[in-house]
């Protein structure tokens, strides 16, 4: 982490993280976040999602704010202004592999598409727990009730779960430590990684096509805007993120994040749920 930060000067390219940095491990919004992010935008810096989350994840609400972009899948989709420059997809081969070796060692898997989130009858109930788990330990109100359908709106169940669009799939874990190694055995011609809550083992395991990261889909949009990696600020709480943080000429890690993104960073902000998104853009001088 550097000693100091200096506030930017000139126009800047952001990337901001989803979960954990732009909304709440209970998928809240904060005000003063979507507040920061317009601001910057009227000072003439462009802001784009760089999440995890597939397109079909990203709620009306947060493109509301006045996103320039996404990156999607963590970097198998890039959009700029509407326009789709990168869109990776597992083959239909790959899909068949992966979800048929999940469901045999009973971890049950939901594919992530641009056009929708599909999983299997079985995964309602089996994914409750963990889409409860973090928000319990943090006190959400209504956390206990919380279902699969409203974490994850729009879900199709069927058994039909092979595709040749699919950006990521991703799976429960029932012992995430000997899941994620016997995933990385039997898949090694896949990117194997995994998230979940703050402070918390993996609730999640994902696989993804090789050469998928959120480096390589920044380099690809900022090649295509003509824009200088030293303009670029990146905003993440998770060990998917170092990797961003370390590339662009700004690294930000929430109060929230893993030791290992606050020591990747330039500049460590307060929690998510205490405003941090919007104090390091004030910090850095995003918001004019």
């Amino acid at each position: 982490m550097s000693s100091a930060v200096v506030p930017t000067t000139g126009i800047r390219t952001v990337f901001l993280d989803v979960d954990g940095t732009l909304v709440t491990y209970e998928n809240v919004l904060p005000d003063s976040a979507a507040w920061a992010i317009r601001e910057a935008r009227r000072a003439g810096h462009r802001v784009y999602a760089c999440t995890g989350r597939s397109r079909a994840e990203m709620p009306e609400a947060i493109w509301a704010i006045g996103l320039d972009g996404m990156i999607g899948g963590n970097g198998a989709y890039v959009e700029d202004d509407g326009e789709v420059l990168l869109d990776q997809h597992l083959s239909a081969a790959q899909c068949e592999q992966a979800v048929s070796w999940l469901r045999r060692r009973g971890l049950e898997p939901y594919l992530e598409t641009n056009s929708g989130l599909y999983a299997s009858p079985a995964f309602r109930d089996a994914a409750r727990p963990a889409i409860r788990a973090y928000p319990i330990s943090k006190g959400a109100a209504g956390a206990s009730s919380m279902e699969v359908d409203g974490v994850l709106p729009g879900m199709v169940f069927t058994d039909e779960l092979v595709g040749d669009d699919v950006n990521k799939i991703s799976f429960l874990l029932a012992s995430p430590e000997d899941d994620l190694a016997a995933a990385r055995r039997e898949l090694p011609d896949l990117v194997v990684g995994s998230w979940g809550g703050s402070g918390h083992e993996p609730l999640f395991g994902d696989v993804s096509c090789t050469g998928v990261s959120k480096r390589h889909a920044i380099d690809a949009l900022l090649t295509h805007r003509g824009a200088a990696r030293r303009d670029a600020v990146a905003f993440g709480d998770a060990a998917v993120d170092v990797e961003m943080l370390e590339y662009c000429g700004t690294g930000v890690a929430m109060g929230n994040g893993s030791p290992a993104v606050k020591e990747a960073a330039d500049l460590v902000t307060d929690d998510v749920e205490a405003d941090g998104l919007a104090k390091a853009f004030e910090r850095l001088g995003l918001t004019g």
